[in-house]
C-alpha cells in the first residue's frame, strides 16, 4: 500500500460522516416543520436578544376642535372608566358661550378611543338650554359654573362637581353652590343632578367615589370649603351620598378646628377618606405653614384623626403670581391612596422657587415620610433667567405605580416667564424614588398670553388652578390648559383668547411575557420544549424573576426558573422550558403558570402539557410522515439527491481504492528454477 493511502481512507470516512450529518439535519428540519411542538427545540438554549423600535415622544391632543367659539378652556379634569381603559371622560371651565354674551360653564368631552378623538358638549342647564334635561336641571337657575371635577365609581357612572352662581354687570354674586351631576352608561348618558344645600359661599370642591368593595363601596365624597352658617369659619367641609348622588349627608368640617382650606380627596381600598387642606387661621385667614391630612371613616360620618403631613410648608399665596409671571398661581395639595399607602403631592417655595414634593403615610395616615423632590431640575435664580418654577402637580396611583405631572419652566430662558411645559415622572418603587422627568408638551407655550375674559379677576392673565392626571397600570393621560393657538381667537379688549385644553396619553414601561407553543401534547418517554418570551415594552429595563409553578406535581421539568433575567429597553429575551414524562409520569394534562415579576410588575403566562401513555402511540400503519409539498419538498428532493449522490461516490471511490490495490498486490507464486 502505497504511503497516500491512508490519507485517501481518512478522507473518504470524514465525507461519508459529514454526508450523514448532512441527511440527519435534513431530517430533523423536517421533521421540526411537520410537527410544531418539537420546532421551539431547534431553537439553542439560553437568552436571546432581538431589539425592537423605541416608543415615540406623546402626541399632544386638544380635546375640542377649533371653531369660531373656541375660546378659553381652563382648569381642566379627566378620569378613565374602571370598565373599558378606552373610555375616558374630561372637564373644564369652558368659555364658549361668551359669544353670546353669557358665561363660563362646565364642557364635557368623552373619549372612546384612549383619547385619539373627543366628543364635546356643555353639560345640561345652560343660559339657552331648552332641552328637557336642560329645563329639568336645578342648574338652570345659575349663569355661571366653575371649579370642574369628575370621578367615575366601578360602574362606569361619571360624577362631576363644581360651584354654581350668578354674574350680574361683571360682577360675581354671593352665594355659590356646590353641586354634583351624574352621567350614566360608561359616561354616555346625562342623570341629572344634585345641589348641596345648606353651606354657604361653596367654593373648591373635589370628588372622590369609594371603589373599594367594602360596605362603602359606591358612596360619594364632595370635599369643598366653605361657611357651614353665616356666623362659622369659611374652611373645608366633606359630605357624602350613599344613594348614588341623589341625595348629601349634612357637611362637617374636615379637620374640626376649621384650619383647613383648598381640599384634595381620595378613598382607600377599606374604604376609609383622606382629605388633604392647607391650613389657614380660620379667623384671620393668615397661613399657618402646614398640609394636614384628615381621616374620615365608618362612610363618612367619624372624623377619626387630623395629622399635620408637613410643618413647615411655604405655600404659594392665593392669587399669587411667580417670579416673572402674570397669572395666579397657588397651592392646593392633592392626595390619592392604594393598599399599600396614601400619597400625596404639592409645590413649595421653600427653595426660592417653586418646586413639586412628594410624601407618603404606609399606616393609615398617623405618620409620614420625610418630603422628597419629584423635579430633577432644580434651581434658585439663574443669571442668564427668571427662576425655574415647577408647580400645578396633579397624582395618580395604578398598579402599584405612582404618577405625577406638573408646569414646568425649565425650558424657559428669558429674564420673565413665558415659556411653560408640562413634565412628568413615574414611580415603580412606592415613592422611594423618582424616573428621570418626562417633557409631554410638544411646545412650550406663554402662561401670560390669555387673560380672563369673564369675572372675578376679570382681564387677568389665567391658567387656571390645577390640572390633573389619570392612571392605568399600563398608560396615564395627563390633561392641561395650553395657550401655544392663542392667538387663534382674538376678542376685542381681551386679545389672544383661544385657550385649549389638551391631553396626552404615556405608555408606561412594562414586559409581556409569552409562550410559543401555549400548550402541547406528549407520549411518555418523549421530550419537547416551549419557547418562553419576555419583551420590553415602552423602554423597560430591569431584572425579572422568572418562577414555575404547576397545580399537579410529576412532571419532569427542565429550566432555568426560578431565575432573574436582566431585560434591557426595547429588547426581546428568550430561553427554553423543557418537559421530558418518563414512562412512570402519570398520564394526564398538567397546568402550569409561568410568571415573570419586577415589582410593581407581575405576568403570568399559563400553560399546559397533555402527556399520554405510551401504548396509546399509533400503530405503524396509522403513523403519518410528513407531506412534502411546496418548498418542503423541493428541499425534501435536494437534501435525498444529494445524500444519494454522496453515498454513490463513496461507494465508488471505496470500490476503485480496493480494485487498484488488489491490482498492485505483488505476486507470491515461487519463480521456476531454471
Amino acid at each position: 500500500m502505497s504511503v497516500n493511502e491512508p490519507k485517501v481512507r481518512r478522507r473518504i470516512i470524514s465525507l461519508l460522516i459529514l454526508l450523514l450529518s448532512l441527511s440527519g439535519l435534513i431530517s430533523f428540519a423536517l421533521l421540526t416543520e411537520s410537527d410544531p411542538h418539537l420546532s421551539a427545540m431547534a431553537n439553542p438554549p439560553g437568552l436571546l436578544q432581538v431589539h425592537a423600535t423605541s416608543g415615540s415622544s406623546p402626541v399632544n391632543i386638544p380635546i375640542v376642535d377649533e371653531n369660531t367659539h373656541d375660546r378659553q378652556q381652563a382648569e381642566p379634569t379627566i378620569a378613565i372608566d374602571p370598565r373599558n381603559p378606552d373610555i375616558i371622560v374630561a372637564g373644564a371651565q369652558d368659555y364658549r358661550l361668551r359669544d353670546s354674551n353669557q358665561h363660563r360653564w362646565h364642557g364635557y368631552y368623552r373619549s372612546t378611543d384612549g383619547g385619539q378623538t373627543w366628543t364635546s358638549e356643555l353639560l345640561p342647564g345652560f343660559p339657552g338650554d331648552n332641552s328637557p334635561d336642560g329645563m329639568a336641571s336645578p342648574l338652570h337657575r345659575s349663569n355661571t359654573l366653575s371649579d370642574p371635577v369628575l370621578a367615575f365609581d366601578q360602574m362606569g357612572n361619571v360624577y362631576y362637581t363644581g360651584i354654581a352662581f350668578n354674574i350680574t354687570n361683571d360682577v360675581a354674586q354671593p352665594g355659590l353652590v356646590a353641586f354634583v351631576a351624574k352621567y350614566i352608561n360608561d359616561g354616555a348618558d346625562y342623570f341629572g343632578a344634585t345641589m348641596i344645600r345648606g353651606p354657604l359661599n361653596d367654593d373648591k370642591p373635589w370628588i372622590a367615589v369609594d371603589t373599594s368593595s367594602s360596605p362603602y363601596d359606591g358612596t360619594v365624597y364632595l370635599a369643598f370649603d366653605a361657611n357651614l352658617t353665616s356666623t362659622s369659619h369659611f374652611a373645608t367641609v366633606l359630605t357624602h351620598s350613599s344613594d348614588g348622588g341623589r341625595t348629601f349627608s349634612e357637611p362637617l368640617y374636615t379637620p374640626g378646628d376649621e384650619t383647613g382650606e383648598l381640599p384634595g380627596l381620595t378613598v382607600d381600598p377599606l374604604g376609609d377618606v383622606y382629605v388633604s387642606s392647607d391650613a389657614f387661621n380660620p379667623v384671620t385667614g393668615a397661613s399657618l405653614n402646614y398640609v394636614q391630612v384628615s381621616k374620615v371613616t365608618n362612610g363618612g360620618t367619624v372624623l377619626a384623626q387630623n395629622v399635620k403631613v408637613v410643618t413647615n410648608a411655604c405655600f404659594l399665596g392665593l392669587s399669587s403670581t411667580l417670579p416673572g409671571g402674570s397669572f395666579r398661581d397657588f397651592t392646593i395639595p392633592q392626595i390619592v391612596s392604594d393598599s399599600k399607602a396614601v400619597y400625596l403631592v404639592r409645590d413649595d417655595c421653600g427653595l426660592g422657587n417653586s418646586n413639586v414634593l412628594f410624601t407618603k403615610s404606609m399606616d393609615g395616615g398617623s405618620t409620614w415620610t420625610a418630603s422628597i423632590m419629584v423635579n430633577d431640575f432644580v434651581t434658585d435664580t439663574r443669571t442668564c433667567c427668571v427662576s425655574t418654577q415647577h408647580f400645578f402637580p396633579s397624582i395618580a396611583v395604578s398598579g402599584g405605580i405612582i404618577n405625577i405631572a406638573w408646569y414646568d419652566s425649565r425650558q424657559n430662558n428669558a429674564t420673565s416667564l413665558n415659556a411653560l411645559d408640562i413634565f412628568y415622572a413615574y414611580s415603580l418603587n412606592g415613592g422611594l424614588s423618582f424616573s428621570p422627568n418626562i417633557r409631554i408638551t410638544t411646545v412650550s407655550f406663554d402662561p401670560n398670553s390669555v387673560k380672563r375674559s369673564d369675572a372675578p379677576n376679570n382681564n387677568e392673565p389665567f391658567i387656571g388652578d390645577y390640572i390633573q392626571i389619570t392612571a392605568t397600570p399600563v398608560r396615564v393621560h395627563v390633561i392641561w390648559t395650553d395657550n401655544r393657538f392663542a392667538c387663534d381667537t382674538v376678542i376685542l379688549g381681551y386679545g389672544c383668547q383661544d385657550q385649549d385644553v389638551i391631553t396626552a396619553g404615556v405608555d408606561l414601561p412594562d414586559f409581556s411575557l409569552t409562550t410559543s407553543p401555549p400548550s402541547m401534547t406528549l407520549i411518555q418517554g418523549q421530550t419537547a420544549a416551549t419557547n418562553v418570551t419576555l419583551t420590553s415594552l415602552s423602554g423597560f429595563s430591569g431584572n425579572v424573576t422568572i418562577a414555575l409553578s404547576t397545580s399537579t406535581e410529576g412532571l419532569p421539568t427542565t429550566t432555568l426558573a426560578p431565575r432573574r433575567v436582566d431585560l434591557s429597553p426595547d429588547t426581546k429575551m428568550s430561553f427554553l422550558l423543557s418537559f421530558s414524562p418518563t414512562f412512570a409520569t402519570p398520564a394526564q394534562t398538567y397546568k402550569m403558570n409561568i410568571t415573570g415579576s419586577s415589582a410593581p410588575r407581575l405576568h403570568t403566562a399559563d400553560f399546559s402539557v397533555t402527556v399520554q401513555p405510551f401504548a396509546s402511540f399509533p400503530s405503524p400503519g396509522s403513523i403519518r410522515f410528513p407531506s412534502f409539498g411546496g418548498p418542503l419538498a423541493a428541499y425534501a428532493y435536494v437534501g435525498a439527491a444529494f445524500v444519494t449522490l454522496g453515498v454513490a461516490v463513496v461507494a465508488g471511490l471505496l470500490i476503485f481504492d480496493r480494485l487498484k490495490r488488489r491490482r498492485a498486490r505483488p505476486s507470491t507464486i515461487p519463480p521456476p528454477i531454471t
